[in-house]
Order: structure tokens, then C-alpha cells, then sequence
């Protein structure tokens, strides 16, 4: 056995201890919270990240006005490889807050712009870290909108709950339910559908009269987690809960016009930036097929769709460790 003198230990002890320091140094934290101007409003955003070099991955959410920046704890796990940007949308929590119902021109293409401010805001403020844009569901048309934009913000896109267009949905939702109530026999929602015929995407009161009976065929993932959030609901302060369900009315009367004009199948086939898709295979809401059917007409320098099993609309939150594998997977790539 071999022992060092106290001479050689010391020095050993001094250089163990500054290459921690200097590790420590190097790995930082990112915790950060505060009102930004985009758009000539103020914007609430919320900025987390174990690594202070690691990419910034903004998420967009859904809804309209899903905001889930007040859900901390469920986006814990993106936090280890990623600095998680949570971004309160104009007429959405605590924006919406701010504002109430005299939020300034809500439309989506005054979505697009704030989001593309926030990109450069994102690009200054982390400088060589890469910006990846996450849309989900409605937010997938947001960022469609930014990256088609300006792409030399952005390094990938990624949609989750992907929109197709507004008509495609609606005709896959009705056969969808039309062909399960003809294997359950549900005789009253079959006459109720054979009355509609054929549905007509314009006609909200229609849609949203036999959008109702999805919920009844939600996959074990998606009807867990819209049963969970009663609970995580407790956890939030009255007024993030009433920042959410009163963002969710404003942003949904105001941007319902142009939920229904979008159709992204056949006016956003081309990119500049990667392009991909981790898409619930049981979505409901935004359904897999017409999602892959309008992937494959994309055309990008490099796009992949992966399709989670058991997962739904909800696959980011419900399925974390699948969706943060194949999103470390994919833009490990070389593009």
C-alpha cells in the first residue's frame, strides 16, 4: 500500500476542492419569475432550469388559456435537462390577470408576434443555448406561426397535440363517435348524429352539441389526468384558479373566430427548422390520424413523428419520462 505524505494530501485536498468549485460554478440554476413587455403589454413568464446552459424549451399552451405555469411540481422532470420557459399568454392567467377583459387584441396573429418577441427575449437572455419552441394543441398554431416567421430564432419545433385544421378534426371527432355508438348500440347518440349527417365545421352549436360525448371515450390517460386536476387544482392559491378558468372563457369566446379558420394541413407545409411531433396515439381532442397525414406532407431539413402508445392528449404531463426520452432522442440528432 502506497501513502501519501501530508504535503502530497493537501495538494490533493486543494485541487479536489476547487475542481468542485469549479463544477459548481459551471452548473447554475435557473429560477426566475417576473412581467416582461411583448406586444406593448405586460407578460407574465416563468423561467426554471437545474442547468443554466442547457436548452431553453418554450412551452406554449393549449386551451385557449390553459395556462400551466401555476403547475410547478408537474414540469419538475423537464427541468433536469432543459431551462423550461412557461409563458402566460395574452388573456391567460396571471396576463390575463393584469388585464381582465380589457386585454388588447387578442388574435392569433398578435400571439405570434409576442412569441416571437419572447423568442428574441429568450435569444439575448441565453445566448448559445438554442431555443426549442413546444406547442401543444392550440399553442401548436401559435408556434407553427413563430418558427414559419422567424426561424432564425428557433433551433426545432416540436408539436405535441398537434393541429391538422379546424374541419379535419371536427369530421374525424363526429365519425369517431359515430362508429362507437354504432358498436355499443347507443342508439340516442347514433339518431342523434344521423340527424346532423354530414357536420358542418362553421356551425359551433352543432360541434360543441356532439363534442360533448368524447368524454366518454377518453383513453385511461387522458380521463386520469383531466380527473386529477381537481386535485392539483387544491394546490394552487384563488386566485391562480380564477386567473385560469378566467383566462379560459376570455381567450375562448375571443379566439374561437380563428380556432375555426385554422388549417394548418394546407397553409404551413414548409420549414426551415427541424421539424417534429410526439403525438398521443387515444387523442381526442387533436386526433392522431389527421396529425400524421398532414406530417407527411411536411417539408423541413429534418422531421420525425413519434407516436406514444397508451398516452393521449395530454402525453407531456401524463407520460413525462416517454416524452422527455424521445424528446432527448430527437434533438440529440444532427439536423
Amino acid at each position: 500500500m502506497t501513502f501519501l505524505s501530508f504535503s502530497a494530501m493537501l495538494v490533493l485536498t486543494i485541487s479536489c476542492s476547487s475542481l468542485n468549485q469549479n463544477t459548481q460554478h459551471q452548473i447554475k440554476r435557473v429560477e426566475e419569475a417576473s412581467f416582461i413587455k411583448l406586444g406593448g403589454i405586460e407578460q407574465w413568464i416563468t423561467i426554471r432550469g437545474d442547468n443554466e446552459e442547457a436548452p431553453v424549451l418554450l412551452l406554449l399552451h393549449g386551451g385557449p388559456g390553459d395556462v400551466q405555469s401555476p403547475f410547478i411540481d408537474i414540469y419538475t422532470a423537464y427541468e433536469r435537462d432543459f431551462i423550461v420557459v412557461q409563458w402566460d399568454q395574452r388573456g391567460a392567467g396571471k396576463t390575463y390577470e393584469k388585464y381582465q377583459e380589457q386585454t388588447p387584441n387578442l388574435t392569433l396573429n398578435q400571439l405570434i408576434s409576442d412569441g416571437i418577441q419572447l423568442g428574441d427575449y429568450l435569444k439575448n437572455r441565453f445566448k448559445n443555448n438554442g431555443i426549442i419552441v413546444l406547442g401543444h394543441s392550440w399553442g401548436t398554431a401559435i408556434a407553427t406561426g413563430m418558427v414559419e416567421q422567424r426561424p432564425d430564432v428557433f433551433t426545432a419545433y416540436v408539436g405535441t397535440g398537434q393541429i391538422a385544421s379546424w374541419a379535419e378534426s371536427v369530421q374525424w371527432q363526429f365519425d369517431f363517435l359515430k362508429s362507437k355508438a354504432a358498436s355499443t348500440n347507443d342508439k340516442e347518440l347514433l339518431n342523434e348524429l344521423l340527424k346532423i349527417g354530414k357536420p358542418d365545421p362553421n356551425n359551433t352549436e352543432q360541434y360543441f352539441g356532439f363534442n360533448r360525448h368524447l368524454r366518454k371515450y377518453f383513453g385511461n390517460a387522458d380521463a386520469k389526468w383531466l380527473q386529477g386536476l381537481k386535485e392539483f387544482e387544491k394546490t394552487i392559491s384563488k386566485s391562480e384558479f380564477d386567473n385560469l378558468l378566467g383566462g379560459m372563457n376570455f381567450s375562448g369566446r375571443a379566439l374561437l373566430p380563428f380556432q375555426k379558420q385554422e388549417n394548418l394541413s394546407t397553409a404551413s407545409l414548409n420549414f426551415k427548422v427541424p421539424y417534429y411531433i410526439i403525438q398521443g396515439r387515444e387523442d381526442l381532442f387533436t386526433p392522431a390520424e389527421p396529425a400524421i397525414k398532414y406530417f407527411e406532407r411536411i417539408e423541413a431539413p429534418k422531421k420525425e413523428i413519434v407516436i406514444i402508445e397508451n398516452a393521449g392528449h395530454f402525453a407531456l404531463v401524463t407520460h413525462k419520462q416517454k416524452f422527455i426520452e424521445k424528446l432527448r432522442n430527437i434533438l440529440s440528432q444532427k439536423n
